[in-house]
């Protein structure tokens, strides 16, 4: 049988409502019940397919679902190499070209763990799309979701690299009902606002550099490392040692990912969604205990 290989990105779960901190767990029960939801975006689409709830170890529940994406409008054109002709594909009402993901979400951990790639859906996406329809139940009204990525080791490694600085640009989702004090440079901000994130930049003086030492470098690294993130985003632009050009670092490209190698079936060319299911909760079981 052949085999592929998926890659699956990590996140962080964020939740939070206007009296307080959201229950993770019924979140999660409720995601169950969006199978069959749609989310239109111009043309494109997102529909959230099988979903179930699952244990891993020590019963902890985890819900394991997929989502299916693409354009409504879009036709797939194809070349015959037998006739030397090509022809269209007509799509035919309710159906649209899809790519089919696979994530799961584990509550205890609030962790996200989703497939990555060309064609799949971003994470913020996704919350936007659970927010919007666990809105529409009741005592979820003002429910705002936010995904932030786990920040890949190599990250910190690649700033610690840098010899000098330019510019720092951070995004910041709010984690709960309070921000955490080691955002609080920030937080007042945010807070008087009433906001859901907030950005910052930092730039350095002409001809020198940001201090590596104190201010936005150690926070940002700080903020990094901590179990539950709440960066969302970060751009450092700067020089290596003995180049004089600017290089620029995204915390989107160095985001904590694994590779998951499965069987597929022979004629659809896809895995059973029960493989990537075990493989995945199997990953986060390894990964420790929920918190």
């Amino acid at each position: 049988m052949s085999k592929r290989t998926y890659k699956f990105s990590l996140f962080t779960i964020h939740g939070h409502l206007a009296d307080g901190t959201p229950d993770y767990h019924e979140i999660a029960r409720r995601i169950v019940q969006l199978k069959g939801r749609v989310r239109k975006d111009g043309n494109r689409l997102i529909v959230i397919g099988s979903a179930m709830l699952i244990s891993g170890n020590s019963s902890v529940e985890r819900v394991s679902f997929v989502t299916y994406s693409g354009d409504a409008d879009r036709n797939v054109l194809f070349y015959d190499l037998n006739q030397l002709t090509e022809f269209s594909s007509l799509m035919e009402s309710g159906r649209f070209v899809a790519r089919k993901t696979h994530v799961l979400f584990d509550p205890a951990r609030r962790t996200l763990v989703i497939e990555s790639g060309r064609g799949h859906p971003p994470a913020e996406e996704l919350a936007k799309m659970i927010e919007e329809e666990l809105r529409k139940e009741a005592g979820f009204e003002s429910l705002e979701v936010s995904f932030t990525p786990v920040a890949a080791p190599t990250f910190i490694d690649k700033i610690d690299q840098l010899q000098r600085i330019q510019s720092v640009s951070v995004s910041i989702a709010r984690p709960n009902v309070d921000w955490s004090e080691r955002y609080d440079q920030l937080s007042k901000f945010a807070d008087d606002s009433g906001a859901k994130a907030i950005d910052a930049t930092v730039r350095a003086r002409r001809n020198e550099g940001i201090s590596k030492q104190k201010g936005i470098i150690p926070d940002l690294k700080q903020w990094l490392s901590d179990t539950m993130s709440s960066v969302s985003g970060a751009r450092i632009k700067g020089a290596l040692p003995g180049q004089s050009g600017l290089i620029e670092l995204k915390l989107s490209d160095h985001i904590d990912t694994f590779n998951v190698t499965v069987d597929v079936n022979a004629d659809s060319g896809q895995p059973t969604d029960a493989n990537i299911q075990e493989r995945l909760n199997g990953y986060l079981d390894e990964r420790g205990q929920g918190v």
